[in-house]
């Protein structure tokens, strides 16, 4: 027989999850590197989020941090989880290649019909973006293309330039290709070793037992299935990393999920401080979560979770979300409008409001904090 799953206290376990995502105590004035290590990576699709998870992440955090990180190299950003851009340590960089590279998901039938290549072709464009990147010069998406067009032929030109950044992720997985610098059409490409001018080789399955451990360190209990999701891959691997972890199964209200056993008597320890958190968009313990259901409940799942896949900022009390909330800068302040899910006390309120005070401060402006609705449709 199995033994029952040991029982959390879903507020030790939220007060836990905080700590160690930086959020409550922050890390240091200016540990960009050490919070996208322990986060593995923050979900940069949308720039403004990124850096404002930094900022709420360190003390004294602005949003122009994480912009000036990557400038110094301390910070790169490319394709990871789900196929969408992160902010990676650049020292852990290497880490995070070795287990996306295995993760060669262009390698199938589907793949060549929707793009028209073949295996061969796909392989000698990898290469081909690798050996044109290595002279340490950054290209535009144009300049790329018009040279990988004339090493290995001109039906590239056009999967490049129309595929949303599609058919460079085969290369960025392989560590030669990331983003040295830009947004949209300006965006620049560089090859992570060169760019960053150090490198190391790690063991692909050493790399994905490393980042499951720390998964399960900032952001378990978690499943299986819920690492999957996560990471993407297939379960078999993900469980055979659990295993070899010596993980420990337990239940938080209902939910069963997995955790590291030298991490159990952490939580025990923690004490709830009770305060409301406002954490900003596509933020890392939203997107990341594991045991999820007694974090963000069913029922509000769509306020959180919006239709083409935006995830709204939210506001956290007692390890649930509350309420969502929004923001514009009018003048020469930030107008922060908090829209709870139930009436909050006055108490808390004013809690809430010392946190959009935070967030102002973050983007270098006063805060105005309203009351009312947001993202209602």
């Amino acid at each position: 027989m199995h033994p029952s799953p040991q029982l959390l206290d879903p507020r030790r376990v939220a007060a836990w999850r905080l700590a160690r995502q930086h959020i409550a105590p922050t890390a240091e004035t200016g540990a960009l590197e050490q919070v996208a290590t322990d986060l593995i990576g923050v979900q940069a699709q949308v720039q403004s989020s990124a850096a404002l998870a930094f900022a709420l992440r360190v003390a004294g955090g602005t949003v122009g941090d994480a912009a000036a990180a990557q400038a110094e190299r301390r910070l790169i950003r490319s394709w990871g989880m789900r196929g969408t851009l992160h902010l990676w340590a650049a020292d852990d960089y290497p880490l995070i290649a070795a287990a996306l590279g295995r993760r060669e998901t262009w390698r199938r039938p589907v793949w060549f019909r929707y793009f028209g290549v073949t295996e061969a072709e796909m392989e000698a464009l990898i290469e081909g973006i690798g050996e044109i990147l290595g002279d340490g010069r950054p290209r535009t998406r144009k300049e790329l293309a018009a040279e990988i067009g004339e090493r290995i032929g001109p039906k590239h030109v056009e999967n490049i330039g129309s595929s949303w950044g599609t058919y460079l992720k085969p290369a960025a997985m392989r560590g030669l290709l990331a983003q040295a610098a830009g947004e949209g059409s300006t965006v620049t490409f560089t090859r992570p070793d060169v760019w960053l001018g150090r490198w190391r080789d790690v063991d692909p399955d050493e790399a994905l037992q490393t980042l499951v451990r720390r998964y399960l360190a900032a952001y378990g209990p978690a499943s299986v299935a819920e690492i999957t999701r996560w990471w993407g891959g297939s379960r078999t691997e993900i469980r055979k990393a659990t295993v070899a972890l010596g993980t420990r199964e337990v239940e938080v209200d209902g939910e069963r999920g997995l955790v590291l056993g030298e991490d159990l008597e952490a939580i025990a320890r923690m004490e709830p401080d009770g305060a409301p958190r406002l954490l900003g968009p596509f933020d890392p313990l939203t997107v990341g979560s594991g045991s999820r259901a007694w974090f963000l409940p069913k029922a509000i799942e769509k306020r959180v979770s919006r239709t083409a896949g935006w995830i709204s900022p939210i506001v956290l009390l007692d390890g649930q979300v509350v309420g969502v909330w929004t923001s514009e800068r009018v003048r020469d302040r930030l107008r922060v409008v908090v829209d709870p899910f139930d009436a909050l006390p006055k108490r808390t309120l004013r809690a809430v409001e010392a946190e959009a005070d935070r967030i102002g401060a973050a983007h270098g402006l006063a805060a105005q904090f309203e009351i009312g609705p947001a993202f209602t449709t």
